[in-house]
């Protein structure tokens, strides 16, 4: 009858750990890692293509790319991708056209439901769109005004 008991126990203990739907490990992340060096910046600017011209090098506070933009009052439509569009690879907004400002960090979201962004830049010129590590399936993007 013991046996029985313990076996029903550890039964209970076993099936109500597996009802979280995961077991998570120290150490370990259920989410690949961001690999920012084979990351693009591809949008409406550049055909949605992952040409030499917009990959992300590393500079001085992460990962960079200039971009001359004209200001005709139009949204520029844009998102971070590799070269194949790997969904954990694939940055953008939370939802469709999601705005993001000059000199103002946005977050966005590695997943193959990710969005379009929108950013409206008031000069022409060169931004420098820069990436930086977030937390979990997140990146930070910052924009700024090279000249």
């Amino acid at each position: 009858m013991f046996k029985k008991i313990a076996l029903l126990s550890m039964m209970l203990t076993l099936s109500a750990c597996s009802s979280t739907g995961s077991i998570s490990v120290p150490g370990m992340s259920s989410e690949p890692d961001i690999a920012f060096s084979e990351l693009y910046l591809r949008g409406v600017f550049n055909w949605w293509e992952a040409s030499p011209d917009y990959q992300f090098t590393q500079g001085n506070g992460g990962w960079q790319v200039d971009v001359e933009l004209i200001a005709d009052g139009q949204p520029y439509d844009f998102k971070v991708s590799d070269e194949n569009w790997s969904p954990a690879q694939s940055c953008g907004g939370k939802y469709k056209g999601q705005p993001v400002s000059l000199n103002s960090t946005s977050y966005l979201v590695c997943a193959g439901d990710s969005e379009t962004l929108q950013f409206t830049p008031t000069e022409t010129g060169t931004y420098r769109f820069t990436i930086m590590a977030a937390s979990g399936n997140e990146i930070r993007l910052l924009i700024t005004r090279r000249g």
